[in-house]
């Protein structure tokens, strides 16, 4: 018979017990989550903008050289 053998829930049970684990369900939690949230979806779109701009200056360089 197969074993399925998770380090995973071995990890996830021992660190339970230890009372390691911590719920994030307060509303101080939620909104410190809202905010990363959106601080890196304005760091993403940055880096979109970027990256576009970044490959239309090599596409100009290569054509015009």
């Amino acid at each position: 018979m197969i074993n399925k053998i998770s380090k995973t829930e071995a990890i996830k049970a021992k660190m339970k017990q230890e009372g390691k684990v911590t719920y994030l369900d307060q509303p101080k939690h939620i909104a410190a989550i809202v905010a990363m949230n959106e601080q890196l979806e304005a760091v993403r779109r940055e880096f979109q903008v970027k990256d576009r701009n970044s490959q239309i200056t090599a596409a100009t360089v290569i054509l015009t050289a």
